[in-house]
């Protein structure tokens, strides 16, 4: 038993030193910006301020710069010359549009789960609803919100569609910046789960004009809703 345990703590020692990769890093600094937009610490409009990043995380100037380039280029981050980079903002108009896009796009990719003949589509869409329902109720807004863009994300992975899956990164950003202001103000996770459960009754009922309208109440009224909060925060400030 002895070499064999020997050998076991070998490879134990080898795995410690193992560095940890510029990508894995890069991805640490992606995650931890996004986790602070979720949590309220950094709000639209507000600058990052690169120096915090690498002292807080404990990289280099380079990898933390790769990450924020990549935000920029996914939508979360907004590039300003001579002033830097800052949290997208959330604007009225901006919010709208998105929202209109977001439910063509959605329907487009029930469509297919729907017209999926297998029935393996709606299986995975199953799966993806059922992670949902055990983890959308947690206290913690960070597992909220990430249940809520893994919902979302599933529903276009069950479609099967290359092209959705190619712009999910810029879909996500804009999800995630107006889902966080969302959850910042109204903190109502039993009416977004009622939402939810509306739309995905409706899919499983294969009823389109259904569906339509429950996309409609979930991101169209969502947005309207969201866009008064937004004008009445900006006519008192």
């Amino acid at each position: 038993m002895e070499p064999v345990e020997n050998e076991r703590a070998a490879a134990e020692r080898s795995s410690a030193r193992t560095p940890v990769s510029n990508t894995e890093r890069r991805q640490r600094v992606i995650d931890e910006i996004k986790r602070r937009i979720v949590l309220g610490e950094l709000r639209p409009g507000q600058r990052i301020i690169e120096a915090d990043l690498t002292s807080s995380l404990e990289v280099s100037r380079p990898t933390a710069r790769e990450a924020l380039n990549q935000m920029a280029r996914d939508g979360f981050l907004i590039q300003e010359a001579y002033r830097g980079l800052r949290v997208a903002d959330i604007e009225v108009d901006s919010l709208l549009e998105i929202a209109r896009v977001r439910v063509a796009l959605d329907t487009e990719a029930i469509d297919e789960i729907l017209d999926d003949a297998t029935g393996e589509r709606m299986a995975r869409l199953e799966e993806i609803w059922d992670r949902f329902e055990s983890e959308s109720h947690e206290a913690d807004q960070l597992a909220v919100h990430e249940a809520h863009v893994r919902f979302h994300r599933g529903i276009w992975e069950a479609a099967d569609n290359y092209l959705l899956m190619r712009i999910w990164p810029v879909v996500e950003a804009q999800m995630t910046i107006i889902l966080a202001y969302d959850q910042f103000t109204r903190r109502d996770s039993g009416r977004a789960h009622a939402i939810h459960a509306a739309l995905m009754h409706a899919i499983r009922n294969g009823d389109r004009a259904r569906i339509r309208t429950a996309l409609n109440v979930h991101t169209m009224d969502s947005a309207q809703e969201l866009a008064l909060l937004v004008s009445g925060a900006a006519d008192q400030g």
